[in-house]
């Protein structure tokens, strides 16, 4: 039978009940944390103040990667010596200067230019700005230039300390829209135009791939803004500007 339970009992029993068996046992103690923090911020600097280790060249990869010279080899009964083999290398092996202007061929895509084969040490690479006087704000290197085609490239640097140079099919273009435009000139003939761009002062046109400026005063009629047409100039009597 079920006991009843005065409630005086029962407040003699909660008040004799610790405080602390009602206390949360999930609760942290705050010394614990502060001691958690201080060697989360000890970790965080050391990680901070450690040294970074240094990109290795390809020329380091190598170096690494040497197991020792080979075995002494008996050629006696070869024909052919390392001075002839260094002599073939010598004649085969073509200087390459900045602005030199050489063949190449397109052998490979990357992500923001081309290799091209130049017949240097390594493979010279594109960049994507100088492969084309005219490119398209989405034009992608494989729009410009194809795979296994051959063109003129400029050097634009030095080697690196791979051996690599970098070309330009760009600035070859621009040279030759030059030569075009100061011979228009000269001989005052008319030629089209394709206006790109209409401001208050006139209208911005692509001559030979270069970007000119044909007064407002030297037109006849309105060019409607937004526009691409083309037009025919004459070089002297328009003043058209090239730039």
């Amino acid at each position: 039978m079920a006991r009843l339970i005065s409630p005086i009992a029962l407040l003699a029993f909660l008040s004799a009940t610790p405080a602390v068996a009602f206390t949360p046992a999930a609760r942290k103690c705050p010394t614990t944390f502060i001691r958690s923090t201080a060697v989360e911020a000890e970790t965080t600097e050391a990680t901070a103040s450690a040294p970074k280790k240094p990109q290795l060249t390809r020329f380091d990869r190598l170096k690494k990667s040497w197991k020792g010279p080979m075995p002494n080899v008996d050629t006696s009964g070869v024909d052919f010596s390392y001075g002839d083999f260094e002599a073939i290398l010598d004649e085969s092996l073509v200087a390459f200067n900045r602005n030199d202007i050489v063949k190449g061929t397109v052998v490979q895509y990357e992500k923001a230019g081309a290799l091209i084969d130049i017949g240097a040490k390594s493979s010279a690479y594109l960049p994507l700005p100088e492969a084309a006087l005219l490119q398209g704000q989405t034009d992608g290197i494989e729009d410009l230039v194809e795979l296994d085609s051959e063109h003129e490239f400029q050097i634009i640097s030095d080697e690196d300390e791979n051996g690599q140079l970098l070309v330009s099919r760009k600035r070859i273009q621009y040279a030759a829209a030059w030569e075009k435009v100061a011979s228009l000139q000269v001989t005052d003939d008319v030629f089209d135009a394709k206006v790109v761009a209409v401001n208050r002062g006139g209208a911005i046109c692509l001559v030979e791939g270069l970007r000119a400026f044909l007064p407002g005063s030297h037109l006849t009629g309105r060019i409607p803004d937004g526009k691409t047409f083309l037009v025919k100039i004459m070089l002297k009597s328009s003043l058209l500007m090239v730039y």
